[in-house]
């Protein structure tokens, strides 16, 4: 329930809908979404693409692997609530990272999707859509995943700690995504052998840079909310707990609506040069 409720905020905080792309001119029978927009019918492909690209699964799937390797030395010790919360915080780390360069990724089909882009509010809808749609999937993942650590640490209320970093680090992850995709976007490519994408011969230090900004941004916009967690030991979990969770809930919304209007403000300036370097994409 917090997750669609969550979802929903991100739906309507994040943007303004684009009165030229209502539901009478975008609804399609495969697009549930676009009903709301543009912003609807991005959040429709990037959701088509979570569910059937092979090379999406497995970053879904990496993430609660990172979660569990994290958290395995010291999940069933007294310091487990370290494992709760240092997983929380690589989880959404690396869903920035994996979804840091979406226009190189897309390739060619964004140089169709940039003449619909027009302005700052065209912008924001692509980048709200992108973030509606990986919420829907990220978001109870990483809460089912930090259930998980909590309960093999036989502490399971604890995992509503984990919820409330999971929200925030996925916040920040789609932030930093965001801003990533429009000021270092580069072209990517599939080679025989590997069908996740790589970058371009002139732009293998692009994903090096990005995963540590994904990595330094999680780990500072995190770090208010372990501050208020050691703080609150001795509060009333009854009361402790929903607090944490909505604090954390309207937190990670405001970085990632952060992130959306910068992405904006910064794709709207090169739009043209981002639609040509995603058609260098060879997918």
């Amino acid at each position: 329930m917090l997750g669609l409720l969550w979802i929903t905020s991100l739906r309507r905080a994040l943007v303004t809908a684009d009165t030229s792309t209502q539901s009478s001119a975008v609804h399609g029978a495969k697009l549930r979404f676009a009903r709301y927009g543009l912003r609807g019918t991005v959040a429709a492909r990037f959701w088509i693409y979570q569910r059937r690209e092979p090379v999406a699964l497995v970053y879904w799937a990496i993430i609660p692997v990172i979660m569990a390797a994290t958290s395995v030395s010291t999940v069933t010790t007294p310091r487990y609530r370290v494992a709760i919360l240092l997983s929380g915080v690589l989880a959404g780390a690396f869903v920035g990272v994996f979804h840091a360069n979406s226009i190189g990724t897309t390739g060619p089909g964004f140089g169709f999707e940039a003449t619909a882009l027009s302005g700052r509010r065209g912008l924001r809808a692509y980048f709200a859509g992108q973030n509606i749609a990986l919420v829907m999937v990220g978001l109870p993942l990483l809460a089912l995943a930090s259930f998980a650590i909590a309960a093999v640490a036989r502490h399971p209320a604890d995992g509503f700690l984990g919820l409330a970093v999971d929200l925030t680090a996925l916040g920040a992850g789609l932030a930093i995504s965001n801003i990533l995709t429009a000021a270092l976007p580069y072209p990517v490519e599939k080679r025989a052998g590997n069908p996740a994408p790589r970058p371009t011969d002139g732009y293998t230090g692009y994903p090096i840079g990005g995963t540590l900004a994904c990595l330094a941004v999680v780990v500072v916009a995190i770090i208010p909310v372990i501050i208020v967690i050691l703080h609150t030991g001795s509060d009333p979990a009854t009361v402790r707990m929903p607090l944490l969770v909505l604090g954390a809930a309207a937190y990670g919304l405001a970085l990632t609506w952060a992130g959306v209007r910068i992405a904006a403000a910064t794709a709207v300036q090169k739009l043209p040069e981002l639609a040509q370097l995603a058609i260098r994409s060879k997918l």
